[in-house]
């Protein structure tokens, strides 16, 4: 039987990456641009900014790259912003989109 039990309240780092996103952008994929593993893709949310929780390795490098995509026939097809750093945040505080 358990009688009492601890809440761990320690503080969780890791990083964290806002994106503001064009009205347009359909989809969106995040990726380490070393090894083009990728640690995020999805459907671009309805709301601005974008808050991505990515491991805490990415606070103290540049090796992020971001790329948005347009599935519409009159619209860019792809952009992307390369050499992202996220900020370091304590990813039990951070609130992140729906």
């Amino acid at each position: 039987m358990i009688l009492s039990f601890k809440i761990d309240k320690s503080t969780y780092f890791a990083g964290m990456i806002e994106l503001d996103f064009d009205p347009l952008s359909e989809r969106y994929a995040v990726i380490d641009r070393k090894s083009l593993s990728l640690l995020w893709n999805g459907l671009t949310p309805a709301t601005n900014p974008a808050k991505i929780i990515v491991p805490f390795e990415y606070t103290n490098s540049n090796n992020l790259a971001v790329i948005i995509f347009d599935e519409t026939a009159n619209g860019y097809n792809m952009v992307g912003n390369d050499k992202v750093q996220a900020q370091l945040v304590d990813a039990r505080t951070v609130t992140l989109n729906p």
